[in-house]
């Protein structure tokens, strides 16, 4: 007998247990395949998709608002009318924020993405056949509730496939998408109308979703770390997770895992168990307050400011506060490093420029005009970049089977403040309240928001500070 042969109790586990042995090396965690996956066209498409569906929600966000004036003519309706149509607009957005992010928690990502383009391609292009206020109001809840439904969907699938120390930075980086979408609307529907009428803008945009949605069809993955919580047996998973890392060559039997649980019920019950009760409120009420400063200032900014200094003054600080969307990857990155204590910081500094705005502008046309425009970027930095960098935040810290319920819910809450931010100011202006005073108000909710942010980094949970980044300053365990 060789004195060389290992003794019985000695010997190595893949020849004791070679089953075992077989399945632990063939067995990978699959968030370390999205920590170390390489630069490769799969990554790069997937986002440019997912900016498409951001694109598609920017373009409907400005087509009614170029519409509206040929509408009213038209009809020969008074202009107050309009409104209502814009509210169902909100609401219909709201309602499918949350629908198709229940959807996608239980369908999948990809699935409720299709939809939900699918949705507001559709009745986008039967816009123009609405003959009264009713059909048209209608029409574009059903819209809204598809692209309410895809934009926080593009949100949660980008988010699963993200390194967690680069998911702020990512996710805002989508949102410049929504700024393309929006702006190039605007200019679309400013040769589109006079040459072809308003219904040319809706024919455009339903056509443009369709075929968005033949492309997404096409091209767009499902979510990995879904696929593995949901249908752990889809080939898929290997698929995707080659293209992530095309170097691991995994091999056709490796089993991937993931660290997490899928759980049952209803979705949005699950935000407050576990201890997440505390975190969702105050990332509500952050979103809220912040919400209701960024929209004031997207729809009144023009008209208070253009009896101080002018249309041509007015509109040029409204187009440099909108411009400050495109910086918000900024706040991402920041993010990133530093975790939610730079949202309370940027909230309560948003605070400045918007109260300062009112005092500015009655400097006169000369000084007043110049001062006015720089406090308009600034606030457009602070308000817009802070906003989206909130969004972000809003898809970086629950796990993967309530994310996109959690992204959606938080988008239809900041949409609460979008309708109650414009209704306060008309009220303000309504009982002849002084600009200052106007701006001095509508910078105060920035204020509230810096203390739901300061609140929401004190109630982040362990398993939030994981989700977020796993060298995030947010980890305090």
């Amino acid at each position: 007998m060789s004195t060389n042969a290992p003794a019985e109790g000695k010997q190595p586990l893949e020849q004791r247990h070679p089953e075992t042995a077989m399945t632990q090396k063939n067995t990978v965690d699959i968030a370390q395949v999205v920590e170390t996956q390489e630069r490769s066209w799969f990554t790069v498409t997937l986002f440019v998709l997912c900016a498409l569906v951001m694109l598609a929600d920017g373009f409907d966000n400005q087509a009614l608002n170029y519409a509206a004036p040929g509408i009213i003519k038209e009809w020969g309706i008074n202009r107050a009318l309009m409104t209502p149509v814009f509210n169902v607009s909100i609401i219909g957005w709201m309602a499918g924020s949350v629908i198709f992010a229940m959807l996608a928690d239980r369908m999948g990502r990809r699935r409720a993405i299709l939809l939900a383009i699918a949705l507001f391609g559709g009745f986008t292009f039967a816009v123009p056949f609405a003959h009264n206020l009713v059909e048209l109001s209608t029409l574009r809840f059903c819209a809204a509730l598809g692209i309410g439904g895809g934009m926080p969907m593009a949100v949660s699938l980008i988010t699963d496939y993200a390194r967690s120390g680069k998911r702020g930075l990512i996710i805002t980086l989508l949102y410049l998408g929504y700024t393309a979408g929006s702006s190039g609307g605007g200019l679309l529907a400013a040769e589109l109308i006079p040459a072809y009428g308003w219904r040319s803008v809706f024919y455009l945009g339903g056509a443009g979703a369709v075929v968005a949605a033949m492309i997404l069809f096409i091209g767009l993955p499902e979510s990995i770390r879904y696929l593995i919580l949901r249908n752990p047996t889809s080939d898929r998973i290997l698929a995707y997770a080659r293209k992530l890392k095309p170097s691991a060559q995994f091999a056709d039997d490796t089993r991937f895992t993931i660290q997490e649980q899928a759980r049952t019920g209803v979705p949005v019950r699950h935000l407050f168990t576990e201890g997440r009760s505390s975190m969702t409120a105050f990332l509500w009420l952050a979103l809220g307050f912040s919400f209701v400063t960024h929209f004031f200032l997207s729809q009144w900014m023009t008209t208070l400011l253009t009896d101080e200094i002018g249309f041509a003054n007015a509109a040029r600080s409204q187009a440099l506060f909108q411009l400050g969307a495109g910086f918000s990857w900024f706040f991402g990155w920041m993010i990133d490093k530093k975790g939610v204590s730079v949202m309370t910081l940027t909230m309560i500094l948003g605070a400045i420029p918007v109260a300062a705005l009112g005092l500015v502008v009655g400097m006169g046309a000369g000084t007043g005009a110049g001062l006015t425009m720089v406090m308009a970027l600034l606030s457009g930095l602070l308000v817009l970049g802070g906003n989206i960098g909130l969004n972000a935040i809003s898809s970086m810290i629950y796990p993967t089977f309530i994310r996109s319920t959690a992204t959606g819910a938080s988008f239809a809450v900041a949409r609460i403040g979008a309708i109650v931010g414009p209704l306060l100011a008309g009220v303000l202006i309504a009982i002849g309240t002084p600009i200052e005073t106007i701006f001095l108000l509508g910078a105060l909710p920035l204020l509230a928001a810096g203390v739901a942010c300061f609140m929401l980094n004190r109630t982040i949970t362990p398993e939030a500070a994981r989700e977020m980044s796993l060298r995030s300053a947010l980890s305090r365990h």
